[in-house]
């Protein structure tokens, strides 16, 4: 039987098996002072351990409700807490714990440990998953590169102790120090009782689920790598990861959907520090929510991006409707990095029954070598960024429409109703055409331009930037930006609905509406085209080839009248011209989703109600 089917002590045998170790007073002649430290140990610190004593989360905020229903305290609900980036080799040990640290934590964590201030609720749960990203092993010899990562065999009591019971193996570090760290890992890890997921003895293995039953209900789990290593080699034998293959990934998913009542999926994805999912990730997700999966959980990129929730539903009946979650990335729990945000993380508190995922919940921690739990105060900014900026009921019941375009029209069609939003924040391309890849932020209306962290280029201080979308709008084979800006301008036409920037304000200028094209020439980065003022103000922009002809459109949100009108553009030569604009309506967060195989992408925007 391969080591990733090994049953593992589950954290109900853990528990029993340490209360069978705690010594009866029956048994024993103790001293009154030996005696005060028993009663404080059964008291205080022996619920801990075993879960009973977990702080309260109802301060914080629920992502999903079926249906929109409340959990009920008689409810046969199995919850799974889990956490992003756990890191514990390098500089976790010797690193300081992250500030602010208010006294209530402080004193929890200035031992060694690092899962101090979070053991009550990690072990409350009834499973708790986590993404090891490190090799476990007293020594070993490192593969060639930079970032090898590998943690002392202690660490094995620091998880357990923690109260983990799933550790995804499945990233770029599983291999650092060869299969055999990676075999080390998974021995030492199991003979604690933790169980493994998305690595084994051969390929194959790596691909099985792992099953787990509680009260009745049935979760399996699976994990999938989608970052490569350039020392990958391909070997016959010999333990391994479970690599991202779509199709392979796609079956393991469905067949794992036959023996479980929900399906949690873990997949290493996306690029580093960016706070935005990519659209490969969005695409994976989709097709795995499609083959069956119930919660997807990313992690990689060290920070947090954005959750997506489908209520379409694998199934629905006239009783019970199943949503489906992804998260695209937890951001980091326990590890060394603590620049801006790689401190801030999330876990989430999941709950499932037997009709699939029943509730979520987002627990912000700040991350690092001792995280803990943010305050619901400190939480309000990464929650802010990481939604779609609307109520929970707008986000349970608002409707999404989808276009599909040919190359003279586009037509309504039904589209995932997964709430998105339409706004950039970050992303990257190969702008300089040499290879190596730009990122692009948008921050405070502002558009900056990285090159490996540091800033090249930004726009003019008056620019007031909106929207903006990374492609090639000008179909010239090079990548470039396209914008939707704000500039002050005495003579154009008047600003609708958006607030003009202090300076306008200040010079008592009138701001108009342009799109712009932005890309690097001749060693600089430049205006390539710099649209007139638009009648009718740009709110989003998108790039995408929607007619299927292999140049990309243009696709924009702009107002009209009360509301607004989805509009698709094509590259002349000089500019772009009309090629189809939708009747208006209260539209909101445009995005582009995929089509079916062989198929363009699908435009879909938000009808507010």
């Amino acid at each position: 039987m391969p080591m990733s089917h090994l049953p593992g002590k589950s954290k109900i045998e853990r528990r029993d098996r340490e209360e069978r170790r705690v010594p009866t007073i029956s048994h024993l002649y103790l001293s009154s002072a030996f005696l005060v430290l028993v009663v404080f140990l059964a008291v205080v610190i022996w619920p801990l351990r075993k879960g009973r004593a977990a702080p309260d989360l109802s301060a914080y905020p629920w992502l999903y409700l079926r249906d929109g229903e409340p959990l009920a305290a008689d409810e046969k609900v199995v919850e799974l807490i889990a956490v992003g980036d756990v890191m514990l080799g390098r500089g976790v040990a010797d690193k300081p714990r992250p500030e602010p640290c208010p006294e209530p934590c402080r004193r929890a964590v200035e031992g060694s440990q690092p899962f101090a201030a979070v053991t009550p609720w990690l072990r409350a749960a009834d499973l708790t998953l986590g993404n090891l990203e490190c090799v476990i092993a007293e020594e070993g010899v490192p593969r060639p590169g930079p970032y090898r990562l590998r943690a002392l065999p202690s660490a094995v009591a620091d998880l357990c102790d923690a109260g983990f019971d799933v550790l995804g193996l499945a990233n770029n570090h599983a291999l650092d120090f060869g299969p055999a760290g990676l075999a080390e890992t998974v021995s030492r890890l199991q003979e604690a009782g933790m169980a493994i997921v998305g690595v084994g003895p051969n390929a194959e293995a790596a691909v099985q689920p792992l099953i787990r039953q509680v009260g009745g209900v049935r979760l399996a789990f699976l994990a999938f790598n989608a970052v490569p290593d350039p020392e990958d080699v391909h070997e016959s034998d010999g333990w391994t990861r479970s690599g991202w293959d779509r199709e392979r990934a796609t079956a393991a998913i469905a067949a794992a959907r036959a023996q479980a009542d929900a399906v949690i999926v873990s997949v290493h994805w996306g690029y580093e520090y960016e706070l935005r999912a990519d659209p490969a990730q969005r695409d994976a997700a989709q097709a795995m929510l499609d083959a069956g999966a119930d919660l997807v959980i990313g992690h990689h990129p060290h920070v947090v991006q954005g959750f997506e929730l489908d209520l379409r539903g694998f199934r629905q009946t006239s009783e019970v409707s199943r949503g489906r979650f992804v998260a695209y990335s937890l951001g980091n729990f326990v590890f060394d990095q603590q620049q801006g945000e790689t401190r801030q993380g999330l876990a989430l508190r999941t709950f499932f029954d037997e009709q699939g995922l029943r509730a979520v919940q987002a627990l912000p921690v700040w991350a690092g070598p001792h995280p803990r739990l943010m305050t619901p105060d400190e939480a309000t900014s990464l929650l802010a960024r990481v939604q779609p900026h609307r109520s929970e009921h707008d986000e349970l019941t608002s409707r999404r429409l989808g276009f599909t375009c040919d190359s003279q029209t586009c037509h309504l069609v039904n589209v995932s109703q997964a709430p998105r939003t339409g706004a950039f924040r970050t992303g990257a391309m190969d702008l300089t055409g040499d290879g190596v890849t730009e990122q692009v932020r948008l921050e405070e209306q502002q558009v900056i331009i990285y090159r490996d962290g540091i800033e090249t280029w930004r726009g003019l201080p008056e620019w007031r930037v909106v929207d903006l979308a990374l492609g090639d709008p000008n179909d010239d084979g090079r990548s470039e930006l396209v914008l939707a800006l704000w500039k002050p301008d005495a003579a154009g036409v008047p600003r609708d609905s958006t607030e003009p920037s202090s300076r306008a304000q200040a010079e008592g200028l009138v701001e108009v509406s342009h799109p712009f094209i932005i890309g690097y020439r001749e060693g600089a980065y430049r205006i390539l085209w710099g649209g007139s003022a638009v009648a009718d103000p740009i709110r989003e922009v998108e790039l995408g080839d929607v007619d299927g002809d292999g140049a990309q459109e243009l696709i924009v949100l702009e107002e009209r009248g009360d509301g607004c009108a989805v509009t698709v553009w094509r590259w002349h030569g000089w500019g772009f011209s009309l090629m189809w604009r939708s009747p208006p309506g209260r539209y909101r967060d445009l995005a582009l989703t995929a089509g079916d195989a062989g198929h363009p992408p699908i435009i879909s925007v938000a009808l507010e109600s």
